[in-house]
């Protein structure tokens, strides 16, 4: 009863919390989506000092789909600023045309280096997928920059997927924002808020309702909590080399580099949100049974993958400081382990006790259950509320009726439910089997082309 209570308790709380800094950081992205931020350092000397480091970890996607990513990139305001670096699987097929036709494109748009390289499969210490790609395609590219010692604190790295569109001045707004808080290279890691309507409005509902619900989370307690950054972030090249890059024997690698380079440093490193959106894709299948197939796959990865990483944490938090640790564990745990895990699972089985095993419930206790019940509804408003605003500022346009929406919206306590089915799963899945389970199963995209 206590763990219950207690579950209770903490996920309100923290639901209530999130909602209000999730609209706040919704505010400050509306307030300068028209902002040139290169007005921010034009006129400061080191602003013309900083460089970027682009890289994308490729394996089996869509060759469109690269270019599309690679081309957001290229239309950068700081793009003679940019080494952009493209990271293929030894295992892709047809990789060599692949890098031929790339080079073909970009080749003289304006990159201060393209560079390509070619991850070798069966390394030892190592498992396939984005931590090992990125970990190779960084090291081979600052060999090849040949970047003097003295200056790896204005060098920016920014790690992305293959479905990724950046708006033409992230770059910009990230080194505007580097510069404002005077360059902490060994204490900042920087994360822009992601969101999934890439041909969202065409996804099955399970994909949508998951998609703003991430958007809504990142907003209001991944970032502000310093939680884990995600998918795309952006970091020194300072904390790059101090961390010793990024470890190759893991999956995932935001997580992994957070808690690597914690113990390093040895503190709890900051996450700055800069303030421009990306597009990123959701989930996809070309059909609604694939759709579905591919929802619990990756729901299931994402679970194991917390896991993986928390078991990685318990190891290095022996070099971190004890406040730094047993702060990042306890809001890790709140995060994943009780508002994302246990809370779903914890309203189904209250409800089912209350309905089948108490007899004569005060009206109090009823009327206290529908009012919560209320006020879970009215947070699940907030972020179809917030995604009336994102199309906007991503440019895109959507077409959803109303009907529509409204049944996602009421079909979200379902969908957090089945995800907490499926984190479950997983859990257990980890436990029995180990590390065996801890592999990259790279998204199907085939759709976002």
């Amino acid at each position: 009863m206590i763990y219950m209570n207690l579950v209770h308790y903490l996920s309100r709380k923290s639901v209530l919390v999130i909602s209000l800094l999730a609209v706040k950081n919704v505010i400050v992205l509306y307030m300068n989506r028209s902002h040139d931020f290169r007005t921010d350092y034009d006129c400061i000397d080191d602003g013309k000092h900083i460089r970027h480091i682009v890289v994308l970890s490729c394996y089996k996607e869509p060759i469109d789909l690269l270019e599309a990513t690679i081309q957001t990139v290229a239309n950068q305001s700081e793009i003679n600023r940019i080494t952009m670096v493209v990271g293929f699987e030894e295992r892709t097929p047809d990789k060599e045309n692949k890098c031929q036709y790339l080079k073909k494109c970009f080749e003289s748009c304006g990159f201060q280096q393209l560079i390509f390289t070619i991850h070798p499969s069966n390394l030892p210490n190592e498992i396939p997928g984005k931590c090992s790609n990125s970990n190779y395609a960084l090291r081979m590219a600052i060999k090849d920059m040949n970047i003097d010692k003295n200056d790896t604190d204005n060098i920016l790295i920014t790690t992305c997927d293959a479905d990724s569109k950046f708006p033409r001045h992230y770059l910009a707004a990230l080194t505007a924002r580097y510069l404002k808080e005077n360059r902490p290279a060994l204490t900042t890691i920087y994360q822009s808020p992601l969101f999934y309507n890439w041909k969202l409005d065409q996804s099955l509902f399970i994909t949508r309702v998951t998609g703003l619900l991430r958007s809504f989370l990142m907003l209001g307690a991944l970032i502000p909590f310093n939680i884990n950054t995600m998918s795309i972030f952006s970091y020194s090249l300072s904390l790059t080399i101090l961390g010793n890059y990024i470890h190759p024997a893991y999956q995932m690698d935001d997580i992994i580099c957070l808690i690597r380079w914690m113990g390093v440093t040895k503190q709890r490193l900051r996450i700055s949100m800069i303030p421009m959106p990306v597009l990123s894709g959701p989930t996809s299948g070309e059909t609604i049974g694939q759709e579905i197939i591919e929802w619990t796959r990756q729901a299931r990865r994402w679970t194991i993958g917390a896991a993986e990483v928390f078991h990685y944490f318990t190891i290095k938090a022996k070099r971190m400081p004890i406040s730094a640790a047993f702060s990042w564990a306890i809001s890790f745990i709140i995060y994943y382990g009780i508002l994302l895990c246990t809370s779903g699972l914890f309203g189904l089985t209250s409800m089912l006790s209350m309905f089948l095993l108490v007899k004569d419930i005060p009206i109090v206790i009823n009327y206290t259950l529908y009012s919560l019940l209320g006020i879970q509804m009215l947070i699940f408003l907030i972020p179809f509320l917030i995604d009336i605003f994102i199309p906007k500022l991503l440019n895109i346009e959507e077409d959803i009726s109303i009907l529509r929406n409204v049944f996602h919206y009421l079909s979200t306590p379902f969908v957090l439910l089945v995800y907490s089915f499926v984190e479950l799963y997983a859990l257990h899945e980890i436990v029995i089997f180990g590390r065996k389970v801890c592999k990259h199963g790279a998204s199907k995209k085939t759709v976002l082309t």
